[in-house]
């Protein structure tokens, strides 16, 4: 498995990247997951948290694909 976090994007950025991975033949739940955590402000330590999106990649030949593609 290859875990991947991608910053700062929104939901339909991310949109735009899951269709392209199903588009690719991907399944979600079989090939990869993800999951959205908006982005918010943190109050202690006074400083912007970006939002962000972790996938999961069940192989790693598509995980560095993914990589090489989005980041």
């Amino acid at each position: 498995m290859i875990v991947i976090t991608i910053y700062g994007k929104n939901t339909f950025e991310i949109s735009d990247i899951v269709n392209s991975l199903k588009n690719k033949g991907l399944q979600v739940g079989k090939d990869f997951d993800f999951a959205f955590s908006t982005g918010r402000f943190d109050w202690n330590e006074r400083k912007q948290i970006p939002s962000q999106t972790v996938f999961s990649f069940y192989n790693e030949k598509e995980g560095t694909w993914f990589a090489l593609k989005w980041m």
